[in-house]
């Protein structure tokens, strides 16, 4: 390649970088206010119709989350090869047909088969090959972009009230019809925007050409770092409570508390409110402080605010909601600043696959565990006191966390290798 087309990419890059930011967060407030942060609304109306068994909903939201993360080796695995435009829209043709085919379910064994659909979209269009396109593309302002990029999770949430009134007005079905047709035409569009390069032949900004060693860890020494592994726990037990939170505040708000749905659905756009508010906050100010114990402090408070869901009665069930958004937001955008910061881009898509597909388990379990512990005799206060615990490990999971050893620069050449092995 010469040097003009180098320098025309390079600005091209540059110029397009910020829409990255700009389309993604579009993707993510699609995926997340229309399927994952409305299953909650989704897991009411839809039992109180059907009489279904709640475990069923409840597996099918552990499937979506599983899903997203279960399959990001695959997914990042494509961006390194196939550009992540490509697999972004892939996955939003996917994640539409899914929600049309939910719209049909006449059984909780089909409700589930679709919802598989839905995972597997998402998962092709969601966080990993996302953050990827961002992170090369905007190396110099890495944390800030990975603090807007994530603000679609917390929009999104501003739309269940959206979704609470179209289940009241149409109906489960009717929603899910209507969700397929928005996630397609404007997910489409929104992913228009993304990279069509294969991000393993995206050099960082300064790099002269590509096939030129790259500092950094592939996938094979990155696994054997204990930074990796405590990584993987660390986050993995935050997602526990995210994902249960985000399944079970509405059901322990409506069936525990006595509020209605309308107001639930408000109380979680308020906490996704606060969850925007601390991405931006930690995008400003995340690479002027120490990341690891940026990541610990937000980690007690998440893990006080499962206690107060736990135990407090009432209104102070909102503030402990929008607590958590907040401390949820401010972690966030740290996780994969610090596996960039940590082993570096040569391998970035592969390795932010693997460290996702670990973590799913914990966005899969904690809904799963909070289900099975709230239908017993100690309901949501066992159940989000079990979380708590499970948080505190984490915490020390961060403590413990260390920079590794640099490892040699990866060529090109070596990442296939690695990418094939």
């Amino acid at each position: 390649m010469g040097a003009g087309a180098v320098q025309e990419r390079r600005c091209g890059r540059r110029r397009s970088g910020w829409w990255i930011v700009a389309g993604g967060a579009i993707l993510l407030t699609l995926q997340n206010g229309l399927i994952i942060s409305a299953f909650g609304a989704y897991f009411v109306a839809i039992t109180e119709d059907t009489g279904w068994d709640p475990r069923v909903i409840a597996i099918g939201f552990a499937i979506v989350q599983l899903g997203n993360g279960a399959l990001s080796p695959v997914t990042g695995w494509c961006c390194d090869r196939l550009g992540t435009r490509a697999v972004v829209q892939i996955g939003t043709t996917v994640t539409a047909a899914g929600c049309a085919l939910a719209s049909r379910a006449d059984g909780g064994g089909l409700f589930v088969g679709a919802v598989c659909v839905i995972a597997l979209g998402c998962s092709a269009a969601g966080m990993t090959p996302l953050t990827v396109a961002v992170v090369q593309a905007l190396a110099e302002r890495r944390t800030l972009a990975l603090g807007l990029l994530p603000s679609g999770v917390a929009l999104g949430g501003l739309l269940v009230p959206a979704v609470v009134w179209s289940l009241t007005l149409m109906g489960w079905r009717a929603t899910f019809l209507t969700v397929a047709v928005a996630i397609a035409v404007i997910g489409l569009v929104a992913g228009a925007v993304l990279p069509t390069n294969r991000t393993s032949d995206v050099s960082p900004p300064g790099e002269e050409v590509p096939s030129t060693p790259v500092p950094g860890h592939d996938l094979r020494s990155a696994v054997r770092t204990s930074a990796f592994w405590l990584l993987v726990a660390g986050h993995g037990s935050a997602l526990m409570a995210v994902g249960a939170v985000n399944l079970h505040l509405i059901p322990l708000m409506t069936r525990d508390r006595g509020f209605s749905l309308a107001v639930a659905s408000v109380a979680v756009a308020a906490m996704s409110v606060a969850q925007l508010v601390g991405q931006i906050i930690t995008g400003m100010i995340g690479d002027h402080f120490d990341k690891r114990r940026f990541a610990i402090s937000c980690m007690v408070v998440q893990t006080a605010v499962l206690v107060g869901l736990a135990a407090l009665p009432g209104v102070a069930v909102v503030a402990a909601a929008v607590v958590h958004g907040l401390a949820w937001g401010l972690r966030g955008p740290i996780m994969n600043s610090l596996r960039a910061d940590y082993f570096g881009l040569a391998s970035f898509g592969t390795i932010i696959g693997w460290s996702m597909g670990f973590v799913s388990l914990g966005m899969m379990s904690g809904p799963l565990l909070a289900t099975a512990i709230a239908g017993g005799v100690g309901g949501y206060p066992a159940a989000f006191g079990a979380l708590a615990t499970i948080t505190a490990l984490g915490t020390v999971a961060f403590l413990l966390l260390r920079p590794p050893r640099l490892a040699k620069p990866v060529t090109a050449g070596v990442r296939d290798r690695v990418g094939r092995g």
